[in-house]
C-alpha cells in the first residue's frame, strides 16, 4: 500500500511540473512589391588614360600629363577636387615573342583611372567631351543617381507593404477569414541607375567637345515579405 501511494504520488508531482507550449496563431505569408521613381540628380563618370612606350619613365610620363590635362579641364568645368577621386594606377610590361619563343620586343603600359562625381547634370556631357579631348582613352559608361535616394525609398516600401496588405486581406477573405496584425516584416531594395556607355575612339573622331547626354529616370524598388496572423 505505501509503495503504491508512493508511485501515485510521483506520478502527479511530474504531471503538475509539465510545461504545455502555448497554441501556435495561424498564418498568411505574402509578399508585396512596390516602385517610385524620380529624376537623377548626380551623374559618376568613370575615365581612364592609358599610355604605351618602350621606355617605362615616358610611358608614365606621356599617361601623366593626359591625366593632368583631364584634371586641368576638369577644373575649367568647375568640378571640385574632392569630386574627383583615383581609383585605379598600374605598369605593366606587354612582351612580343618570336617563334621559337625568343623575346623580340617589350613595351610598357600605363594605365590610370579616375572617377568624376558630376553634381550638375548639365556638365555631364562637356565632362565626357572635355575628357576625351585632353587624352581620355577609356571612359567605362556613366551612372546616374540620387545624392538621397531616401524619399523614394519610403515611397516604394508604402506602396509594397499596400501591396501585401491587400494580396493579405484578399487571401484571408476567400478562406473565410480576416487578417489580424503582422507578426514579421522583412524587406529588400534595389535601385536601378542608368548607365550611359561611350566609345571613346568614336567621341575623339569626331572631336567633339560636347557628348549628348539623358539622365532619364532614376527608380527604387523595394519588396517585403509579412506574416499575418489570422483570425
Amino acid at each position: 500500500l505505501i509503495a503504491l501511494m508512493l508511485v501515485t504520488l510521483f506520478t502527479l508531482t511530474a504531471c503538475s511540473g509539465a510545461v504545455t507550449n502555448p497554441p501556435q496563431p495561424n498564418t498568411i505569408s505574402v509578399s508585396g512589391n512596390g516602385t517610385a521613381k524620380g529624376s537623377p540628380d548626380i551623374a559618376t563618370v568613370n575615365i581612364g588614360v592609358m599610355t604605351r612606350n618602350d621606355d617605362p619613365t615616358k610611358a608614365v610620363s606621356e599617361n601623366n600629363a593626359k591625366m593632368n590635362a583631364i584634371m586641368g579641364s576638369m577644373k575649367e568645368l568647375g568640378i571640385e577636387a574632392k569630386d574627383i577621386q583615383t581609383t585605379n594606377f598600374s605598369i605593366h610590361a606587354e612582351q612580343q615573342y618570336d617563334q621559337k619563343g625568343k623575346i623580340t620586343n617589350v613595351n610598357y603600359v600605363a594605365n590610370n583611372g579616375v572617377s568624376i562625381t558630376v553634381r550638375d547634370l548639365n556638365k555631364v556631357g562637356d565632362v565626357l567631351g572635355k575628357s576625351v579631348s585632353s587624352g581620355a582613352n577609356s571612359i567605362n559608361g556613366v551612372n546616374f543617381g540620387m545624392s538621397d535616394p531616401e524619399k523614394l525609398q519610403t515611397q516604394a516600401r508604402d506602396k509594397a507593404m499596400a501591396n501585401a496588405k491587400a494580396k493579405a486581406e484578399q487571401m484571408a477573405k476567400a478562406a473565410g477569414t480576416s487578417i489580424d496584425k503582422v507578426m514579421t516584416i522583412s524587406e529588400v531594395s534595389y535601385d536601378s541607375p542608368s548607365p550611359f556607355p561611350l566609345n571613346a575612339g568614336v567621341a575623339r573622331a569626331a572631336d567633339v567637345e560636347s557628348v549628348p547626354v539623358s539622365a532619364g529616370q532614376f527608380e527604387v524598388r523595394v519588396e517585403v515579405s509579412v506574416v499575418y496572423v489570422i483570425k
